[in-house]
Order: C-alpha cells, then sequence, then structure tokens
C-alpha cells in the first residue's frame, strides 16, 4: 500500500476515533479502548519515523507545552496518573503532526467525510433507539439500573419526542461541536464550488444542532457566522468600507454581550439551561480553589479528569453526577499547569491565530473559501473552551496543533508531499 493512502486511512481512523471516542469506548470498553489507542500511537510513531520528522524544527510553543506537561508529574497531585496523561498528551501532538504532514485538501476531504458520517450515523442510531428498542440505551460494557441519571444513557431515545440528543458519542454537547465543524467545511467547499450536493451537506448539520441545542456550540455558531460575515466583507471591500462594517460588527457585538449580561437568567430560561450554567460557576469555583493550591506551576497534568483519582473523583460532583472536567478550558489548564500553563496556552493560541489570519490574508482569491476554515475552526474551539475543557484534548488539541504548525510543515516531515497543510492548496 502506498505511503500516502496508508497514512491518510490512518489519519482518518484518528479524527474518528478523536471526535467520537465515547461512542468506541462505550461499545467495547475502557480497557480495550485503551489497548485499541496505544496501538494506534505506535502505528503513528512508525509513520513519523518513516517520513523522517525533525521533532527540533516543532513550534516552540508545543514543546514547551508538552515539556510542562511531562514535566508536572514530579510535583503531581498523582505522579503516576499524572505521566500517563502526559504520555496520552505526547500522543496527540504526534497524531496531529502525522495527519499536518498531509496535503491540506486531503486534510478537509477527510475532515469532511469523517465529520457528516458521524452525523448521519448519529442520526441513524438515535432514530433505532428511539423506533426499534424504545428505551434508553446505556454503555454495552456497563451494568446500570434502569431508573439511573440520564446524563449516564448513551442515548435517551428522545429524537422524536422534542428531547435533546447524544448520537453515537453518547453527549449532546459533543454531537453540536461536530455539526459545527461539519458546517464550516461544508459551506466553505460550497462557497467554493466542490460540492454539487452542498445543500444536503450543510442541511445535515442544521438538523444535528437543531436536535442538540447545545447552548455553547449556539454561541459558537453565533461568533462563527459573525467571523464569516466579516471574512466576506474583508474579500468583497477594502479599505476604509471594511474598517467601517468592523467597526459596527464590534459595537453591536459588545450591545449583544452586554444586553445578554444584563438579561441572563431570562437568556438562559429560553435556552433551556439554570443560570449557574448548569452548576459550572459551583465547579469553577472548586477548581480555583484547587489551583490556589499550586498556582504557580498546578497540581499536575492529567488532560481529561480519571475518576479514580482524587480529589478529581468528586471536584466535579453536581446533582448527583460527576463531571470529568473544569467546563472551561483556561480554569483546567490553570488548575494543572498553574499561571505558566495559562502563559504557554495564551502562546499556542496566538500562534494558531496568526497562523490562520496569515493563511486567508495569503490566499489567491480562488482559494479565499477553503483557506477560511481554519480561522473560523479555531475561533469555535475558543468559544467551546470558555464553557467546555474538551478543545485540550482529543480532536480539539489535535486541531489547535495542526493550526499552530501552519507553514512549518515542511520543515518538520521533508518527506511530506509538497503541499502547505494552511497557507495554500495545491
Amino acid at each position: 500500500m502506498p505511503g500516502q493512502t496508508r497514512r491518510t486511512i490512518l489519519a482518518t481512523w484518528i479524527v474518528a476515533n478523536a471526535a467520537c471516542g465515547d461512542a468506541v469506548r462505550n461499545v467495547i470498553g475502557y480497557p480495550a479502548w485503551a489497548g485499541l489507542v496505544v496501538a494506534t500511537f505506535v502505528w503513528v510513531a512508525i509513520e513519523l519515523v518513516l517520513l523522517r520528522v525533525r521533532l527540533q524544527r516543532m513550534p516552540v510553543t508545543v514543546v514547551a507545552f508538552a515539556v510542562l506537561a511531562v514535566v508536572s508529574s514530579i510535583w503531581a497531585i498523582s505522579p503516576l496518573w499524572s505521566l500517563v496523561g502526559s504520555l496520552v498528551l505526547l500522543g496527540t501532538i504526534a497524531s496531529a503532526v502525522l495527519i499536518a504532514s498531509l496535503p491540506y485538501r486531503t486534510i478537509l476531504d477527510l475532515t469532511h467525510w469523517t465529520m457528516q458520517g458521524l452525523i448521519i450515523a448519529s442520526l441513524l442510531f438515535e432514530a433505532f433507539v428511539a423506533l426499534v428498542l424504545r428505551k434508553p440505551l446505556f454503555p454495552l460494557w456497563a451494568d446500570y439500573p434502569p431508573d439511573v441519571s440520564g446524563e449516564l444513557h448513551w442515548s435517551s431515545g428522545l429524537l422524536f419526542e422534542g428531547g435533546r440528543v447524544q448520537g453515537v458519542m453518547g453527549n449532546a454537547n459533543l454531537l453540536g461541536m461536530v455539526a459545527l465543524i461539519a458546517l464550516v467545511i461544508a459551506g466553505c467547499r460550497a462557497a467554493a464550488g466542490l460540492d454539487r450536493w452542498w445543500p444536503v451537506w450543510v442541511a445535515l448539520p442544521v438538523v444535528a444542532q437543531l436536535v442538540t441545542r447545545s447552548a455553547t456550540v449556539l454561541f459558537a455558531v453565533g461568533m462563527v457566522a459573525v467571523l464569516a460575515f466579516l471574512v466576506v466583507s474583508w474579500v468583497r471591500w477594502r479599505g476604509a468600507t471594511f474598517y467601517r462594517i468592523f467597526g459596527i460588527s464590534i459595537a453591536v457585538g459588545l450591545v449583544c454581550v452586554g444586553l445578554i449580561l444584563a438579561h441572563w437568567e431570562s437568556v438562559t430560561e429560553f435556552l433551556g439551561r439554570d443560570a449557574d450554567m448548569t452548576g459550572r460557576f459551583d465547579i469553577w469555583g472548586r477548581v480555583i480553589d484547587l489551583g490556589l493550591t499550586s498556582p504557580v506551576v498546578g497540581v499536575g497534568y492529567l488532560g481529561y479528569w480519571l475518576p479514580w483519582v482524587p480529589p478529581f473523583d468528586s471536584l466535579g460532583e453536581m446533582h448527583g453526577m460527576v463531571y470529568l472536567q473544569a467546563h472551561n478550558v483556561w480554569l483546567d489548564v490553570f488548575m494543572q499547569l498553574g499561571i505558566v500553563g495559562v502563559l504557554v496556552w495564551a502562546a499556542l493560541q496566538y500562534r494558531a491565530a496568526s497562523n490562520t489570519l496569515g493563511a486567508l490574508y495569503r490566499s489567491p482569491v480562488g482559494e479565499r473559501a477553503l483557506n477560511t476554515i481554519p480561522l473560523l475552526l479555531w475561533v469555535a474551539l475558543l468559544v467551546q473552551g470558555l464553557a467546555e475543557s474538551r478543545p485540550w484534548i482529543e480532536f480539539g488539541m489535535m486541531l489547535l496543533v495542526i493550526f499552530v504548525i501552519g507553514p512549518l510543515r515542511r520543515q518538520i516531515a521533508p518527506q511530506a508531499p509538497r503541499t502547505e497543510a494552511i497557507p495554500a492548496i495545491r
């Protein structure tokens, strides 16, 4: 099998598993899933050796973040599990490097079809649970009592009853984010004239958004829509006209934010949420308190919290459920890696923003639609990170590393095809 084809197949599996790892875990259980992840990381390492990857060319911010995570196991609350979490982070970064070595169009294609496939699979899955099983479905490896909280359902079977659906990943917020990524790529592909059936690929993510009703993703959709409008304005009207549009947009945005804050209870009631954002305020308080016990370097990197490692086994407890994240990526970084980690994380975000903006700015006219995708996805992840910790694990972290690598792709992987991952399309 040619190396390019082999790496594309591996990258497709990585994207699918990173975007809906919960589905895999719900079917085969955590031990088997962990073995599958280790096997995947080994395959990734082999491919990177064959590509003659030069790690010394990796962006300083990515290296600094990885080193800080590994070193934090020395002073971590649970050194062993902190080291395990750091190794998972290294595998995630290595997987991102492998994906970035592919041609940009290949990355877009495999991500596009994987996200759309997950949406289709989720809708079919929810229809099966609702029409055939007619009762909530739990993870196949678990043995929960029938009356347990709906938070533990793989699917509650509410597709035709107007309730929120979780999809194959078992989480409405994750399905909503997959739908947003799919919507961004499908919309830009449509603008570039690549898909004859673009109304289908745009409609599917919209339907997924309607049935998930994720408040976090809804705000992200709004921010992405505003940015897309500004990009279109920049392409059509340069100079003073664009700056006037930009200024008006900022002013309107600030007014909207002010109105939302002033009528917060009404807004959350309309969205079907609690005023404390489903207990997030309490979780944030506990996370900050724990982080303040070691504010400079944190309590040790863990990534997603492990339910058998105290105090994370009860830190996110709310209404009888234990949530395994801080529900804010910046607070999670602060707690685990301290102020130093927050500064490095901010540097990662800055480099990603610079590369994605530069990709759009340098794009030829005919390539701007596709080269807008990284910028829109980066903004979506940034907004998601205000209420979720997912952007620093799994697929969110992979996308961030790819954006940070940007134009350094050929320096890192000299054997990769001659195409730039972000700035241009070949």
